[in-house]
């Protein structure tokens, strides 16, 4: 036979008013409720817990025991409870978000100084990848949140919009035509290349690197043309759109996140902070 918590009520109410009938009548029910209360404890617990008089009814040294250490564990899972819908309503805790450094550079100070400074109990743990290596860290539960570039659709997961981005050429004056610097494992790179080869256009020698920051500073150097997102670009005043009418990839840059977590007042904050930030 099971018992409930609200047997504990019952059973606490009858132990203090030492009357069934007493106790029923504060607790606003009928005496038949706490008498099968009680006897659902004592079917539990495999022994009687109240000595029953014509008179009233007391405990037995065994309803003693279960009294007081009831009492304890109840007030325990009361504070257990406090603390759990205190947790959901405020602002703290730690949380993951993942972008690769370039989007970092351009996005977190748009959004990260001002959410720090208002949430003092926040902590935000950051780290920098592909945005397709984020997105599958999000999805497995790896990440709390992702800043990426292009992410794919998944049941699991929220994509909010923040803005859109053009990668194509850039060079800086007198710039080297003849040389490309780019980034390989991009997949916005990889279409933009293909792009140029079908137009029969290509470039004698290749630079490659992992960093869009490298790539930016050695092309305003006059290294060569770099194949760099425009918000990166505009960044250097010395870079200019190489040529018109050449291929370029559009991106969406989007904030990342599972459907079925986040429903905390502190996941929230972050989310409405992210989506409120003036983001290009």
């Amino acid at each position: 036979m099971d018992m409930s918590l609200g047997d504990f009520k019952y059973f606490f109410m009858a132990a203090e008013t030492c009357n069934l009938s007493r106790a029923a009548e504060r607790l606003g029910v009928g005496q038949p409720t706490v008498s099968q209360a009680i006897k659902r404890l004592e079917s539990v617990f495999r022994t009687p817990l109240f000595d029953r008089f014509k008179t009233g009814v007391q405990l037995t040294p065994a309803g003693k025991q279960l009294y007081t250490q009831a009492r304890v564990a109840l007030d325990d899972l009361e504070k257990l409870k406090e603390a759990v819908i205190s947790a959901n309503f405020e602002i703290e805790g730690r949380y993951s978000i993942g972008c690769h450094t370039s989007v970092a550079l351009n996005v977190l100070p748009q959004f990260l100084p001002s959410l720090l400074k208002q949430n003092h109990k926040l902590e935000i743990q950051l780290f920098h990848a592909l945005s397709r290596e984020i997105t599958e860290k999000v999805i497995s539960f790896g990440a709390d949140f992702g800043i990426v570039v292009n992410p794919v659709h998944h049941p699991d997961l929220v994509i909010k919009k923040l803005c859109t981005d053009n990668v194509t050429y850039w060079i800086a004056p007198e710039g080297d035509v003849n040389t490309l610097i780019y980034d390989p494992n991009l997949a916005q790179s990889q279409f933009v290349i293909s792009k140029t080869s079908a137009k029969h256009w290509h470039f004698s020698r290749r630079i490659e690197s992992t960093s869009l920051e490298v790539i930016a500073k050695l092309t305003a150097e006059g290294c060569g043309v770099g194949l760099l997102p425009e918000r990166v670009a505009r960044r250097i005043k010395r870079l200019k759109p190489f040529k018109t009418n050449v291929p370029r990839h559009e991106d969406q840059l989007c904030l990342i996140y599972r459907a079925d977590r986040h429903k905390s007042a502190s996941a929230r904050t972050i989310i409405d902070s992210i989506l409120s930030a003036k983001i290009k």
